[in-house]
């Protein structure tokens, strides 16, 4: 089976979740081509359209014409696009199977995490016509069961839900004492553990307020933000297959996201089987509390203060286990082929 993959960038530009994806993909389709904004440049028409925020719906125009030009030399007998890099693709190519992945929502996005910013207008009402767009003719697969419902309840679009997954072998607890060692951490103490960009819909001031207030904890902020702050322990440019030593060296991981839809760094701790104190978004809307730590209403740092003493009296909960049942690489690699294969058999109809 002749594979492509269309994003607007590969895993060794941008270390996203998206990315990583592709980076997952790869597993189920080895020999899948990879078709991204930097192949692509040749395929640009027209000025830079940042300004307008339209410049990710023009790379994903030239990607998917890159793609109709390697398709006329070589078919291909499946097309699997991320984000909107197959914008008008079956405008380009009708003939072939085309597989939408929708990671979030524009609309989701703006509502959970954009009220009150400077993004917030052209995600609430620009971008998700870009989306609908980008999903015409094609089958749509959602990450998580969150996302299908926003594609549903915003662009009544159906969706099959495919969850993300984890290597396990990868992912996995390692010796507490060791890597903190290991990772020159010297306390002996509790340690809470934030993976991502030091903003406020990640919750940032949630855990900068923590960080700040609990001197009986220590923070450990992994990320690609250029933030410095005395109270935390910081790391940047951290290699996704060195996460678990970071997730190892801590008591649990610190979630206020204020919106997500699938974020790998919830999968990857659970892997590593350490609990989650975390908001109620993304994959925790469908993951139940038991076991896995404690999953709060609200992004309030009194809240998550408190849940912080809560998890830090359960003991150990093998959150582990709710990894191996649902995000196991073996089931994602399954399922992705599974449906490649009906969908090659059935013709480029969504």
């Amino acid at each position: 089976m002749r594979v492509a993959i269309l994003s607007l960038f590969d895993f060794a530009e941008v270390k996203g979740g998206t990315e990583l994806f592709v980076h997952h993909l790869h597993r189920a389709f080895p020999e899948m081509e990879s078709i991204t904004f930097a192949k692509s440049r040749d395929e640009v028409a027209g000025p830079a359209l940042t300004k307008v925020n339209l410049e990710y719906a023009r790379m994903g125009w030239a990607i998917s014409r890159r793609f109709a030009r390697l398709h006329r030399q070589r078919p291909f007998d499946l097309v699997i696009c991320n984000d909107v890099a197959g914008v008008g693709l079956k405008l380009l190519v009708p003939q072939v199977p085309a597989m939408q992945i929708f990671h979030y929502t524009y609309r989701g996005f703006s509502q959970g995490a954009l009220k009150g910013l400077p993004g917030y207008l052209p995600s609430r009402y620009l971008h998700p016509y870009i989306e609908k767009l980008t999903a015409n003719g094609k089958k749509v697969v959602a990450v998580s069961h969150k996302t299908r419902r926003e594609l549903e309840r915003y662009y009544g679009r159906t969706a099959k839900v495919i969850e993300n997954a984890v290597s396990l072998d990868v992912f996995r607890p390692l010796p507490k004492e060791e890597c903190r060692e290991k990772l020159g951490i010297d306390w002996d103490g509790p340690i809470g553990i934030f993976v991502g960009r030091a903003d406020n819909t990640k919750g940032f001031d949630v855990v900068r307020r923590i960080a700040k207030t609990r001197q009986d904890i220590r923070v450990l902020c992994v990320t690609g933000s250029d933030i410095h702050d005395q109270d935390m322990i910081l790391a940047r440019t951290v290699a996704n297959e060195d996460m678990p030593t970071y997730y190892s060296a801590a008591d649990f991981l610190l979630f206020p996201s204020r919106y997500e839809s699938a974020s790998y760094s919830t999968i990857e701790a659970l892997a590593c089987d350490i609990p989650v104190v975390a908001h109620r978004t993304g994959l925790f809307e469908d993951i139940s509390e038991e076991n896995v730590g404690r999953i709060l209403d609200r992004v309030d740092a009194d809240l998550f203060s408190k849940a912080i003493d809560d998890v830090l009296k359960m003991g150990r909960l093998h959150t582990r286990r709710c990894a191996e049942r649902r995000f196991s690489m073996e089931r994602f690699v399954s399922e992705y082929r599974d449906l490649a294969e009906e969908m090659v058999r059935s013709g480029p109809g969504p």
